[in-house]
């Protein structure tokens, strides 16, 4: 009896404990999430959405964004703003082969997002499908307006 006591005490503590896991889990993917969209180690995907869109976040030098849509073409997150934006920017610049001479066009490749305000980047390898898209399609919409004003 003592035995049958035994297994029934340990089968409602394990029953007990598992709300208790699972909450911890839940908490673990709330967190991720809250990073996505703040702009944490996770990606920053939506906090560079929220700042683009706000205008908190200016665009530096037209070589580092011609860079980052070509970043984002080679990613797959292109949209046809984006080439259109990508061309007009190489065009200002004196053409892919001098762009590619400039460290902030290089950095762009590799996905760098440089801002005018010192220390402000963002780095857009850690974006995937849909939020590449958005950031990408910003980009180049902002690209249109503030650097080639119109």
């Amino acid at each position: 009896m003592n035995k049958h006591l035994a297994c029934i005490a340990g089968l409602i503590a394990a029953v007990a404990l598992v709300p208790v896991s699972s909450a911890s889990s839940m908490d673990s993917v709330k967190e991720k999430a809250g990073g996505l969209m703040s702009g944490g180690s996770s990606g920053g995907g939506g906090s560079l959405l929220s700042s683009l869109s706000s205008g908190s976040f200016d665009l530096g030098s037209m070589s580092n964004v011609a860079g980052v849509l070509g970043y984002c073409q080679e990613q797959g997150y292109s949209k046809s703003a984006t080439q259109t934006a990508k061309d007009k920017l190489l065009g200002k610049l004196g053409g892919q082969d001098k762009a590619s001479e400039d460290e902030g066009y290089q950095q762009g490749m590799s996905g760098i997002l440089k801002g005018k305000e010192e220390g402000k980047s963002f780095d857009l390898s850690s974006l995937k499908d849909k939020m590449g898209e958005k950031v990408c399609g910003t980009i180049a919409d902002k690209a249109m307006s503030s650097l080639m004003g119109g």
